[in-house]
């Protein structure tokens, strides 16, 4: 009963990930008890891996990603703004953060609310901040956007402006920023929550969870095209947007898994679990590793064959 309740509520609780044209990110649990941080900030590596870039003590409460620069708001009070920046390993192909394995504190978040998510607007972090509504918020604490009422409200970009999805009793509405008022446009019926809003090739695409499936509707004007269903993943789950569509679960026993979501068709690949690829070795670290190893045992083989002459000596 207790496994099923606290399965219940990981699976009401979204996966913490961004994406963009040059991957997916997402924030990993690892296994219970295991030695090391309980958290990881993976990167999608190929269909059927991840690789670790940053290692955390607490799960974040956003993630963005802009070009080749990670956003991450931390779990402290007062919550604090960290930015990394990826540097592509030339070798592989891969990205990894500049200093590797960290990531730089930009500034503690005084904020009215609870922060929901980071959107990226004109190069700089905005925050969606929930009070009474969302609200969008610049690092200054001043308003982006005005507040906009709901109980399940989601808001994102779409092009130059900026959108946001209100669901109130199953009836779904998107609102368009225009001359610093929300307009609301027509309303739809939907069957289930409204779980996530995701742009994607110019669409707004709502994630909506019913029971335990899960549908991915388009909307084109003003009329909703389903296109793609799939059944709940174990755990946090999310859609994340990027090159490809994909759907990432990571369960509490640290085990991940991914499919993609084929676009237009809506045909999903096979759900694959996920093993860490680990990262390779840079060619001037490598080369130091070599050298330093070969001066070890040059080190070691002249002391071993002058020991015997000094015990000959001291034996005198």
């Amino acid at each position: 009963m207790i496994a099923f309740v606290i399965a219940s509520v990981l699976a009401t609780q979204p996966l913490i990930s961004t994406g963009n044209d040059l991957g997916g990110w997402f924030v990993r649990d690892t296994e219970p008890g295991g030695i090391g941080p309980q958290h990881e900030l993976c990167q999608l590596f190929d269909h059927d891996q991840y690789q670790v870039v940053l290692p955390l003590a607490k799960r974040p409460i956003a993630l963005a990603v802009h070009d080749q620069t990670l956003w991450f708001v931390g779990a402290s009070d007062p919550p604090v703004l960290y930015r990394a920046r990826l540097v592509e390993n030339q070798a592989t192909g891969d990205l990894r953060t500049d200093p590797r394995g960290r990531a730089v504190a930009v500034s503690p978040l005084e904020m009215d609310g609870v922060i929901r998510d980071i959107v990226i607007l004109q190069d700089n972090p905005v925050l969606i901040v929930e009070n009474e509504g969302i609200q969008c918020f610049d690092l200054g604490g001043n308003a982006v956007t005005p507040n906009l009422p709901g109980e399940e409200i989601h808001v994102s970009r779409l092009g130059d402006k900026w959108i946001g999805a209100v669901s109130n009793s199953h009836a779904l509405t998107l609102h368009t920023l225009d001359d610093g008022l929300w307009q609301m446009g027509k309303s739809h019926e939907i069957n289930g929550k409204l779980q996530d809003l995701v742009v994607h090739d110019g669409w707004p695409l709502f994630i909506v969870g019913h029971e335990n499936a899960v549908d991915v509707i388009g909307m084109q004007q003003e009329r909703l095209v389903k296109i793609a269903s799939f059944p709940q993943p174990s755990g946090r789950w999310s859609v994340v947007e990027g090159e490809a569509l994909r759907v990432i679960g990571v369960e509490r026993n640290g085990t991940t898994t991914a499919f993609e979501i084929g676009w237009p068709s809506g045909n999903n690949t096979d759900q694959v679990e996920l093993t860490e690829q680990f990262g390779s070795i840079e060619p001037v670290e490598l080369t130091l590793m070599i050298v330093t190893t070969v001066i070890f045992f040059v080190l070691a083989t002249i002391i071993l064959s002058r020991k015997p002459k000094n015990m000959k000596k001291n034996s005198r």
